[in-house]
């Protein structure tokens, strides 16, 4: 049996009352109406009482009927025992306050139950006393409901910031100034390469971690932090165990007591070693892009003053300085996309024979090499201005024209495999390919290439050297401080290339 009986009232002159729903469990009609009639006396809260008389009847409503702000329950019951209603209550509902109103004396049961958990005991020939013992207990129920939310919400905010901070990688660190005790996060711990946040347990041990160089500007900024209450944040070197260095950013704020003086500091610190790094190679990539800009810059106007100096005529000479404009765009292109990392000899001499070679017309190969940025360059615009003449006067400009570009790695004192001579100091094979007989140096092998044309016109000797022939013998030779032999055979152009080894043309 169930019964739900309302007792709401207004307090006067307060407002209205506050709301309490009410759980009694009584099998007594007229001891439930007599628990009714002294809430009704509570004038600051209005009740909301549901009866219950049975044990099915209690459970049901702690399970499903609640919340409740107060139960109230006899001791002595036909099918149920209140001891039993207790712990299935304290159970379910531990922060509700449970009085037993009981027509049984004796101070052993009331000891027994409050040992159990129950809020308090009044016996129903002193009913009075029910009143007092509840207003007490909803006001000590609502303090203590109001102090274990603020703890719930106190762990959560705990827990939402660590998860902040170990998502951010951010340590926690806390110094104490009188006793320079410094207690630290894990995380705190690792951004100096420790495992054990012991290790750091002073301010002292933390300043051993600091660069040697960086340990004065570090104490400088807490001492000013601390003395003029600003925000602490600065970045600093950190050495760690294993002899490597690494950068640490460092945020906090000074704690201070009542009368102003300082306690301490709190703050966090964050492992930045990565975005250092990245500011170096973005400092240096600014320093290559300006460098490269200028070099560029050099290279543009020598192809223009010396396109214009060979020009017949000076409306040649836009197309002239153009079509070598796009050779240089071509070999920054293909370097771009190489990330500026340098290119294959293949690549480069691929790029500008390409329609050629697929055509049948040129045949390229060579072992694999690789080459730098300005290395690079330089043969591709060598092959251009080769091709170029060759598309214009030589072979390539002939139906049966054919050109074949190969190239050979050579060890000191080894003879070139399809000349037969060695491309060292003065010996090259004939005088018409005898370059300048400047010296590899000793103990490098040589990077040799050849560039032969055939079955085009006959090649007449030119009567002045043009940009091309100047870029090839004077720039190239500069350029890889190697030899380079022009010819201008019958049969065709032949070129020939002898460019030491090096860290800028190395065999893959």
């Amino acid at each position: 049996m169930v019964d739900v009986i309302d007792t709401a009232g207004d307090a006067a002159g307060l407002g209205p009352p506050a709301p309490c729903r009410v759980l009694l469990l009584e099998d007594s009609g007229i001891d439930a109406d007599l628990v009714r009639e002294h809430l009704l006396m509570i004038d600051d809260h209005a009740f909301d009482v549901q009866r219950v008389e049975t044990r099915q009847a209690f459970i049901e409503a702690v399970t499903d009927g609640g919340p409740f702000d107060l139960i109230l329950s006899d001791f002595d019951l036909p099918d149920f025992d209140g001891m039993s209603a207790l712990a299935i209550a304290r159970d379910r509902l531990p922060r509700v306050p449970f009085i037993f109103v009981s027509g049984m004396l004796g101070e052993e049961n009331a000891i027994e139950a409050l040992k159990k958990g129950a809020t308090d005991y009044v016996v129903k020939l002193r009913m009075e006393r029910l009143q007092v013992v509840v207003r007490r207990a909803l006001i000590e129920a609502r303090d203590r409901n109001e102090l274990a939310d603020k703890r719930a919400a106190l762990a959560e905010s705990e827990a939402r910031l660590r998860f902040a901070l170990e998502a951010g990688r951010l340590g926690a660190w806390e110094l104490t100034l009188a006793t320079n005790r410094l207690r630290v996060s894990s995380i705190c711990a690792a951004n100096l390469g420790l495992v054990d946040p012991a290790d750091i347990s002073t301010y002292e041990r933390l300043v051993e971690h600091v660069h040697p160089d960086d340990r004065e500007h570090q104490q400088a900024m807490v001492r000013q932090a601390v003395s003029s209450g600003s925000p602490l944040d600065m970045e600093y070197r950190t050495i760690w165990p294993d002899g490597s260095v690494h950068w640490v950013q460092v945020r906090g704020r000074a704690v201070y007591d009542k009368d102003g003086a300082p306690t301490g500091m709190a703050g966090v610190s964050l492992n930045i070693t990565d975005r250092k790094k990245a500011e170096e190679r973005q400092l240096l990539l600014l320093e290559e892009l300006n460098h490269r800009v200028k070099n560029t810059l050099a290279m543009v106007q020598s192809i223009a003053k010396q396109t214009l100096r060979a020009a017949p005529s000076v409306e040649a000479f836009p197309d002239a300085f153009q079509s070598r404009l796009r050779a240089l765009a071509q070999a920054h292109d293909l370097l771009t996309r190489r990330h500026w990392q340098g290119a294959s000899l293949s690549e480069i001499a691929a790029l500008t024979l390409e329609p050629h070679v697929h055509a049948g017309r040129v045949k390229v190969g060579g072992p694999p090499v690789n080459l730098t940025t300005g290395v690079a360059v330089s043969l591709h615009l060598a092959f251009h201005e080769l091709a170029t003449n060759a598309a214009k006067y030589g072979a390539l400009s002939a139906e049966n024209g054919r050109v074949d570009l190969d190239w050979e790695i050579v060890k000191p004192g080894q003879t070139t495999v399809r000349d037969g001579v060695s491309p060292f100091g003065s010996s090259l094979a004939s005088s018409s390919l005898a370059g300048s007989g400047r010296s590899v140096r000793d103990g490098a092998g040589a990077l040799v290439l050849r560039w032969r044309e055939s079955g085009g016109p006959p090649v007449a000797p030119p009567t002045r050297r043009g940009f091309g022939s100047r870029l090839i013998e004077r720039g190239l030779a500069h350029e890889l401080e190697g030899d380079v032999a022009l010819a201008f055979e019958t049969a065709g152009v032949r070129c020939r290339l002898v460019i030491p080894l090096s860290s800028r043309v190395s065999p893959q």
